[in-house]
């Protein structure tokens, strides 16, 4: 819970310096800058998180991966 309101607070934060027309090397490019990283920092904190914490399956624990397994969708071309 800490680190959601730390996240949170320095989101909060750099989104009130962003300002893309002002002339300031900090506002207009570095804060823009470190909104995304920090936005992408939190996603990977926030996936890791909540990774296995809703399986409902009641299989083994592995994962199919991003696109949730299934067949390759190619065939033989009927041949």
């Amino acid at each position: 819970m800490k680190w959601l309101l730390i996240y949170a607070a320095v989101l909060w934060g750099l989104w009130q310096v962003i300002d893309l027309k002002s002339d300031s090397i900090f506002s207009g490019f570095l804060a823009p800058f470190l909104f995304g990283f920090v936005l992408l920092a939190f996603v990977i904190w926030l996936s890791t998180k909540t990774n296995g914490r809703s399986s409902s399956t009641g299989g083994d624990g592995s994962s199919d991966g991003f696109f949730g397994g299934g067949d390759s969708g190619g065939g033989d071309g009927g041949c």
